[in-house]
């Protein structure tokens, strides 16, 4: 006797078919997400060129891409202000001293 809903291949019977399908769509999709999200660099900021989130200075360039913080001598990021970690404050670079200038202007 056979279900109105399912179906038999080799005398098995297959009730829910539909979620196979909806799992192997999931895996899929998860798995393109993956590997989509891996194609994606930061760009050095010099030249523009792909490089990846560890690196310290841009290979192409040569421009300085993460820093060393003076207090802890953990890798910061070069846009920070003060250390996350130790907070001291790290090193003003030229576009943070043109925004204190607007700053006191305003």
């Amino acid at each position: 006797m056979n279900c109105a809903w399912g179906y038999t291949w080799h005398g098995r019977y297959f009730y829910h078919s539909w979620l196979l399908w909806v799992f192997l769509l999931m895996g899929i999709t998860v798995v393109t997400i993956f590997l989509l999200r891996k194609r994606q660099h930061k760009k050095c900021p010099g030249c523009n060129d792909p490089v990846e989130e560890s690196y310290l200075r841009c290979p192409e360039c040569g421009q300085e891409l993460k820093s060393h913080c003076p207090g802890c001598y953990r890798i910061v990021e070069n846009n920070w202000l003060t250390c996350p970690y130790c907070t001291v404050p790290l090193k003003p670079t030229e576009a943070h001293k043109h925004h204190e200038k607007l700053q006191q202007n305003a």
